[in-house]
């Protein structure tokens, strides 16, 4: 009898490390691969000084393994009973939050969130579970119902393991738009233009450095026009083009290639329009700088600047890209005496149709929200609204 109870632990032990390290090993692989592989490979990229390149399946695969590795040590030290054996998952748990708290900051710094004394918080908090748990064991339990406690133990350990891998997942870094950014720079990386612009496009979350790579791959793929203020755009015209003075540039992709697209990298510090003028003036501005400068107009809803400007870089018709439509059209309603004079019959309609709506609202936060479920991603909407955001 002794000999099959012993046979029956033995097996259900096996069953729950086998099923706690298959869940492991699914879990770490895709948080690592599907989640977390772009702020590794900024952060990576940042802590090497860009001399190493983070392969984001080759990474997961490493370390999973690795992990896997310091709990099988971990468990061989300390002597787990069946029922919380998961909990000899903890250690590698912690030292996958860490690695993945690792946030990239606009000045190149890895902060990590999950810090030393919280970290060592946790790791106390563990070892003096273990005591408890330990201080209570006994060993006859596996054996008096094998079948029910079989089955009640290997639930018990997957638990653990939700509840670990749930830790990981607050723990680690989910600042939206720092995912955002990580994964368009990637894209960027890749010149793959159209992935960059799919990232976080329905999603109202944005901030200038995102912008500023939205603007760039908008206009690489010559769209900047049209589509600018279908994104949530934050930073008005100085978050257009790379700038150290507030934060907005990129850590992975070379600023330099934005700079040689524009025409060339500025000698000293400068704003945005000097910048671009200077280009001008040089004779080095490429054809996408007059789509910045326009641009940059209207994010900072100079009316009156962008359309002194626009006759020097396209006709006046219906042709003009979209958000140029929108903004003469708004100028004309908006002016006694416009200097320039467009009419188009369906954007006039469209207009008329949002100051009803307006008219229509009780309140300031009414007239926003009707406003905004009609005419989101029109210039329309950020001059009256979307700017303040």
């Amino acid at each position: 009898m002794a000999h099959k109870m012993t046979n029956g632990k033995r097996n259900n032990l096996f069953i729950v490390r086998i099923t706690c390290a298959v869940l492991w090993c699914v879990f770490s692989f895709l948080y690592l691969f599907f989640y977390q592989a772009d702020i590794l490979a900024v952060s990576q990229h940042i802590l090497s000084g860009g001399v190493t390149v983070y392969n984001g399946l080759v990474g997961a695969v490493i370390i999973t393994a690795v992990l896997l590795l310091l709990q099988f040590g971990v468990s061989s030290v300390i002597r787990f009973d069946v029922r919380w054996y998961a909990l000899s998952y903890f250690p590698s748990v912690l030292l996958l939050s860490i690695l993945s708290s690792m946030s990239p900051g606009n000045d190149g710094v890895i902060k990590v969130e999950m810090g030393v004394w919280l970290s060592l918080f946790f790791a106390l908090a563990w070892i003096g579970l273990i005591a408890f748990l330990s201080r209570g064991r006994d060993g006859r339990r596996g054996g008096t119902k094998p079948d029910y406690f079989a089955l009640h133990n290997l639930w018990v350990n997957v638990f653990i393991m939700s509840v670990l891998m749930l830790f990981t997942g607050v723990a680690g870094n989910n600042h939206t738009v720092i995912h955002y950014r990580m994964r368009v720079e990637a894209c960027l990386k890749k010149n793959d233009f159209k992935e960059a612009l799919s990232v976080g496009r329905k999603s109202s979350d944005s901030d200038p450095t995102l912008t500023m790579m939205r603007v760039y791959a908008l206009a690489r793929e010559g769209k900047l026009g049209d589509e600018l203020f279908k994104y949530p755009v934050r930073g008005g015209s100085r978050a257009i083009v790379p700038m150290d003075s507030i934060g907005t540039k990129c850590l992975l992709y070379s600023n330099d290639s934005i700079y040689a697209f524009l025409g060339a990298r500025p000698k000293t510090p400068m704003g945005t329009y000097n910048y671009l003028y200077a280009l001008r003036r040089a004779g080095y501005a490429s054809p996408a700088v007059k789509d910045y400068i326009l641009c940059g107009y209207l994010l900072d809803r100079r009316l009156d600047d962008f359309v002194k400007m626009l006759p020097e870089f396209y006709e006046i018709n219906d042709s003009l890209p979209l958000h140029y439509r929108e903004a003469l059209t708004l100028y004309t309603h908006l002016r006694a005496t416009p200097a320039i004079v467009y009419h188009n019959d369906v954007m006039d309609t469209d207009y008329e149709d949002l100051q009803a709506l307006e008219r229509k609202a009780a309140t300031p936060q009414a007239r926003a929200k009707t406003v905004y479920d009609q005419y989101a991603g029109t210039y329309w909407w950020y001059y009256e609204y979307g700017h303040r955001l």
